[in-house]
């Protein structure tokens, strides 16, 4: 997962045994890219990765399948939010040292064109 494991790869899993079916790193990873897609809820969630699965496949396992809109909620229910505040900074900084460095992120695989700084 590279630098998005680096983010998130220390986060304490609070899920113990046959409520680790998805990987942890997984699921943040459909939650944020469902997200940063427009998505609000776990039912979003869910439904962003049922329609994208053939991409999330290319470089996610999806070893469990696709997580339901319950396990997207019980994980977040259940996640150290200080824990997740700091991975999630971790994230957002990394994208502002992109920014600082290539001058954009284009998070849809996209460069602007003409955009005034």
């Amino acid at each position: 997962m590279g630098w998005f494991g680096e983010c998130f790869g220390d986060l304490p899993d609070p899920r113990r045994g046959n409520a680790q079916r998805h990987d942890l790193l997984e699921l943040v990873t459909i939650a944020l890219s469902a997200t940063l897609c427009g998505a609000e809820s776990c039912v979003d969630f869910e439904l962003f990765a049922r329609s994208k699965e053939g991409f999330l496949r290319e470089f996610l396992a999806l070893e469990g399948g696709i997580p339901s809109h319950d396990t997207f909620s019980r994980v977040f229910r259940l996640l150290d939010p200080e824990a997740f505040a700091g991975a999630l900074t971790r994230f957002a900084d990394g994208l502002s040292q992109a920014a600082r460095e290539k001058g954009v992120v284009a998070l849809d695989g996209k460069g602007l064109r003409a955009a005034a700084s």
